[in-house]
């Protein structure tokens, strides 16, 4: 799935993506490819999103990658925000 993540008005994070983690407000809930659609509220807390893509050289002090095996693992913490989850693309709004 294609997952971005926007803050205000332009792109923060763009990365093909397998699993999503998200806060809300009942606690965490995931997104996986070929999820139904849908709209939601995310609450504060740490965005963790798995891809299969090595990223280098990316610096920005809002997220944290790290690697597992050919895994890349990124958290991104947020205070809240919106997501929209269509057609294999995931658009969340901080």
């Amino acid at each position: 799935m294609k997952i971005l993540i926007l803050k205000k008005e332009k792109t923060l994070f763009e990365i093909e993506g397998y699993a999503v983690f998200l806060p809300s407000s009942k606690g965490k809930f995931e997104i996986l490819n070929n999820h139904c659609s849908m709209i939601s509220m995310i609450s504060s807390g740490i965005i963790k999103i798995y891809s299969s893509f090595l990223m280098k050289n990316y610096h920005n002090s809002d997220i944290n990658i790290s690697y597992n095996n050919n895994t890349t693992i990124i958290k991104v913490k947020i205070n809240y925000g919106f997501l929209n989850f269509k057609k294999n693309i995931l658009t969340i709004l901080l």
